[in-house]
């Protein structure tokens, strides 16, 4: 038992110490900037057709939101390529279909065909958020609020939308992240009010999708947290909306600020083929490419 002690000890101090060196070779450098993109808040990449799809909020007026389709290079190829929608925020993709959260309801897009295919109301949903997709295909969806998941249950004769988990001890979770039967959260920070901005700051989550149960990644707060993504098989690239940060993030809980950009970063991706991380800037109206390596 001590020598299995001792070796965890190890093995934990050994991935500590790659994590700490992999943040401190990590350099973003701004490639280029994409602008014309009102209120954008998530972006996704399409592998199979080469492009990104980028969540447009416009100026919050009923109907004025959109889909973006923006070229790796930054070009802006159909600034509505799915429009009509409400307060688009997180978006997912499962082969020809995007996932599209859209203030109480989650939204399915047909790429095939370029258009809505159908709409799930979240019943009883406040602010539904960050979207993500597991191994089987099911879609699960932050609402923020309420501090807690809904989940669209890919069955075989009809899909149901509907709350699934909840719990304050995530910290109203904002960005997700399925990774291997574990979801990882980027919670934004407790508050019951209906207002984030006085909240105070949130961590970082691991939970188990089949048991459920919660475990902390991170020591303690680390920010008004929003998009997740996977850096390499130890870490994640998180960011902080409120504070404009990102952050390098291991499983074993190390953390490292890597970039201090703008206030309102919001869900990014990173292309580890292509060493490249986009970064939705709400307020800016722009995605920011960096080169990371």
């Amino acid at each position: 038992m001590k020598f299995l002690y001792l070796l965890s000890l190890m093995t934990f101090f050994s991935c500590a110490s790659s994590s700490e060196k992999s943040a401190k070779s990590l350099k973003p450098k701004l490639l280029r900037e994409t602008a014309g993109l009102s209120h954008c808040e998530s972006v996704v990449y399409d592998e199979k057709r080469n492009v990104l799809y980028v969540s447009v909020q416009g100026e919050k007026v009923p109907g004025d939101g959109s889909i973006a389709k923006v070229s790796i290079e930054g070009k802006i190829l159909d600034l509505n390529f799915i429009s009509g929608l409400n307060n688009p925020k997180g978006i997912a993709l499962d082969g020809d279909k995007l996932y599209v959260s859209d203030v109480t309801e989650l939204v399915e897009v047909d790429l095939k065909k370029a258009k809505v295919s159908k709409k799930y109301a979240g019943l009883k949903s406040k602010f539904l958020n960050d979207v993500a997709v597991d191994a089987e295909g099911n879609v699960y969806v932050s609402d923020m609020h309420n501090s807690s998941i809904y989940k669209l249950s890919k069955a075989k004769k009809q899909k149901s939308f509907k709350l699934w988990f909840e719990s304050a001890e995530f910290e109203n979770p904002n960005g997700l992240l399925v990774v291997d039967g574990d979801m990882y959260v980027a919670a934004w920070g407790r508050y019951t009010d209906d207002n984030p901005g006085g909240s105070p700051k949130g961590g970082v989550f691991k939970f188990d999708l089949g048991t459920k149960v919660i475990e902390r990644v991170t020591a303690g707060p680390l920010g008004h947290l929003d998009g997740i993504q996977v850096f390499d098989k130890k870490t994640f690239l998180i960011t902080d909306w409120l504070d404009g940060k990102v952050f390098l993030v291991a499983k074993n809980g190390f953390t490292k600020e890597i970039l201090d950009t703008e206030q309102s970063v919001g869900d990014h991706v990173y292309l580890p083929n292509k060493n490249l991380m986009i970064l939705p800037m709400n307020k800016q109206n722009k995605l920011m490419f960096y080169s990371v390596k």
